[in-house]
């Protein structure tokens, strides 16, 4: 049994639902967690779906660009305190675009909860 498929089993038993669409990215089948979020298990990416051109646009509301940023904003930290902890380091100049990040993410945060 895949990796994929195991995934979705264990989606399934606590809940979840497969659903008829594939995800856009890898062909996985889909599945609908108890939650109601649609989800691949093997990009492990939240998926939307949308029937109409004007549905994209309600669908990336605020708040899921918001998360999706915060994301992305905490995997760069991650890197850059990597690359810091390298024999290289990052001096100064480390310090300063880590910062930067801190400051970025601390505002998506206050976006968030305003």
């Amino acid at each position: 049994m895949s990796q994929a498929s195991k995934k979705i089993a264990k989606v399934l038993m606590e809940g979840g639902k497969l659903l008829a669409e594939s995800c856009p990215v890898c062909s996985t089948p889909l599945v609908q967690e108890k939650s109601g979020e649609v989800y691949c298990v093997n990009c492990q990416k939240r998926v939307v779906i949308v029937s109409k051109d004007e549905e994209i646009v309600e669908k990336l509301s605020l708040p899921s660009v918001l998360a999706e940023l915060e994301e992305l904003m905490v995997n760069m930290i991650h890197r850059e305190v990597d690359r810091m902890n390298s024999p290289n380091g990052g001096g100064l100049e480390g310090f300063e675009r880590l910062n930067q990040m801190l400051e970025v993410l601390k505002r998506i945060r206050e976006l968030k909860t305003a």
